[in-house]
């Protein structure tokens, strides 16, 4: 399969890309955690270990 890949040119375009790449990988982290087979509570402090490992801008 060949595949085509334009680079985002602009800052503008470089920002927009990490956005989607960034919802794109959260969505898979929760989707993930969701389908764990532990107790709710768990999931839960999974997420709280996660988002207290992340700095925000």
């Amino acid at each position: 399969m060949n595949m085509i890949v334009y680079r985002p040119e602009t800052e503008k375009d470089k920002k927009e890309l990490e956005k989607r790449a960034a919802v794109i990988h959260n969505q898979e982290v929760l989707l993930y955690l969701l389908q764990l087979s532990c107790p709710g509570y768990q999931k839960q402090a999974l997420i709280k270990a996660i988002l207290a490992g992340i700095s925000f801008p």
